[in-house]
């Protein structure tokens, strides 16, 4: 039984790939470049959903999950809480895109604009309940995981979770763009509708019942008191071990998420490539490679080390995206898929190292220490997507030059990959638990 919820658990994330791959891939180009919505404003409502996770959500929901019970449960109750959250949020981001009455404003009277267009702000309510929901639930599933899956299995469970993600995301991308070959608003908001009905299925199928009830949250902090978020906050900021791996964790995140939602508007402006095709492009093939390595170095972690891991994926990724830059002056499209499959190779190794290194720095802590990492990894995503489309409008404003708005996006996730090269050297898992115990017994003392 203990086998079958394994596979149970690493089926979790196939529905938030559905989700996230609809959300970064399709209605991302369809709202910027179809629609003709400002990207400060297309990828400001994507990267709301991490927003949340800075203001505190993540830590509020590892905390919540570590010393509440509701029914008898710790996770399950917040897992299924941000699931539904998620899924009826996204069945609606569609229809409501459509009705947002800003299309082609200026740089420049974009604020007013944003103030008077009611149809907006129900969008960004949406993607707010979407972004909770999103927090809520994978914080809450990745502690369940640290608290189910015994150190030895958690790289080659977490490498087959994130997997299947990818997966999930490549395959229903291709699916979307042959189904949007003949493309209408109404098509698109049957994707979003049957998507979100799958990911429901999955989801609930992935964690109901694996968590026993009335269950002790395993590892060194079951008998141990549990810190508040304010608790939480002042350990980081007391920390400094945990705040370097913060910070690298970070730097880290930024790197490897950065490309997700600039990939499709920069096939269409740069290349002028129409929907149907940037959708069978980029994700099946930047993601292609990503799921392969995510796969192979998550089965020979153990063996290679979660840091040799990491610094192989930045390196790969510091390649492969300078490689799209060049591609992307010279309009070579033989030349961009080789940095696509390069930068898949270099973004799976280091996602799949850090993901796994992140789950194991909890100095038996998981709810408090997975969540703070989460409000890490969020803060890196939220400045990678809305700082994207701050840029991108800025250098048009400035330039009239798509290809040079994207080289700059593209170059900053280069420097993101180099940073974290630089500081992976000065982690260490020893030193950072050693004084985990010295600071949270300082911090529960201090109340």
């Amino acid at each position: 039984m203990r086998q079958f919820n394994l596979v149970r658990l690493a089926l979790f994330q196939m529905g938030f790939g559905i989700m996230l791959g609809f959300l970064h891939v399709t209605l991302n180009r369809v709202m910027t470049s179809d629609l003709g919505i400002s990207s400060t404003i297309v990828f400001g409502l994507i990267s709301l959903k991490e927003l949340l996770a800075v203001f505190g959500v993540k830590v509020w929901a590892g905390n919540m999950s570590d010393k509440s019970h509701i029914f008898g449960y710790k996770r399950t109750p917040y897992i299924l809480l941000g699931l539904v959250s998620c899924v009826f949020s996204f069945m609606l981001m569609p229809s409501l895109a459509y009705e947002v009455q800003i299309a082609g404003v200026e740089l420049a009277e974009l604020l007013p604009a944003m103030m008077g267009d009611f149809a907006l702000l129900k969008l960004v309510g949406v993607f707010i309940v979407f972004g909770f929901g999103l927090q809520v639930a994978t914080t809450t599933y990745y502690a369940l995981l640290a608290d189910y899956v015994g150190p030895e299995r958690l790289g080659k469970v977490t490498s087959a979770s994130w997997a299947l993600m990818v997966l999930t995301s490549i395959i229903f991308a291709i699916t979307v763009g042959n189904y949007l070959e003949v493309y209408s608003p109404e098509r698109l908001g049957n994707v979003a509708f049957v998507g979100g009905l799958i990911a429901l299925g999955i989801g609930l199928f992935a964690f109901l019942g694996v968590e026993e009830r009335n269950a002790e949250t395993s590892g060194d902090a079951k008998d141990e008191e549990a810190l508040s978020f304010g608790q939480s906050i002042k350990l980081l900021a007391a920390s400094p071990k945990t705040l370097l791996f913060a910070f690298y964790i970070f730097a880290s995140i930024y790197g490897i998420f950065a490309y997700e939602i600039v990939m499709e508007p920069f096939g269409a402006e740069v290349f002028g490539m129409p929907v149907a095709v940037t959708n069978k492009l980029f994700e099946p093939t930047i993601k292609g490679m990503m799921l392969v390595f995510m796969l192979l170095v998550g089965f020979f972690l153990n063996r290679i080390g979660q840091k040799r891991g990491a610094l192989f994926g930045n390196i790969f990724g510091m390649i492969g995206f300078t490689i799209v830059i060049i591609a992307g002056f010279r309009l070579d499209e033989t030349l961009l898929r080789v940095g696509l499959v390069i930068a898949g190779i270099g973004l799976g190794s280091a996602a799949i190292s850090n993901i796994t290194m992140m789950m194991t720095m909890t100095a038996g802590r998981s709810g408090v220490y997975i969540g703070l990492w989460g409000t890490a990894q969020s803060l890196a995503i939220f400045m990678a997507h809305s700082g994207a489309g701050v840029l991108r409008d800025l250098m048009l404003f400035f330039t009239g030059n798509h290809m040079l708005a994207y080289a700059f996006i593209l170059g900053l996730e280069v420097t993101a990959f180099l940073v974290s090269s630089l500081i992976l050297p000065k982690i260490s898992q020893k030193e950072f638990e050693e004084e985990s115990k010295v600071k949270v017994a300082e911090v529960l003392a201090s109340k």
